[in-house]
């Protein structure tokens, strides 16, 4: 089962997973929403960097993982600028003993709730979502 969650504050992140989503004929829920126990192959989890840092409630939805029911943690995520949450979120999910897949999206030079993703961007999102349904 591949399921997919995110964190956005400004839409960007969550226009993303649900872009992904749809390629993948899944549904992209935001992580207010939790597994309820339920076995996941492939979580799709995304971010974006907010204030310079990983975003509190998705290290908090992390901290509710468990390794035994997640056996794979693929991330994504936005940002209008160059820096990226994927260390952070890296270093949490590790915290937590998850599995961690090489494969990995970060979207840069998105401006906060505009939308303007590039013929490029839409390129990289093809070919990451081919990864997932390897």
């Amino acid at each position: 089962m591949i399921v997919i969650r995110y964190c956005s504050k400004t839409g960007n992140t969550k226009k993303m997973a649900e872009l992904i989503a749809e390629k993948l004929g899944v549904k992209a829920e935001s992580v207010a929403t939790p597994l309820s126990g339920q076995v996941v192959d492939i979580l799709l989890l995304g971010g974006a960097v907010h204030m310079m840092s990983l975003d509190k409630e998705l290290k908090e939805f992390v901290k509710t993982l468990d390794p035994q029911q997640v056996k794979k943690v693929i991330m994504f995520g936005t940002s209008g600028g160059v820096m990226s949450i994927e260390k952070q979120l890296a270093k949490v999910l590790e915290k937590n003993k998850l599995n961690i897949a090489e494969s990995r999206l970060f979207l840069h030079g998105l401006a906060p709730s505009i939308w303007h993703i590039t013929k490029r961007q839409r390129e990289e999102l093809a070919k990451f979502v081919e990864t997932v349904r390897q």
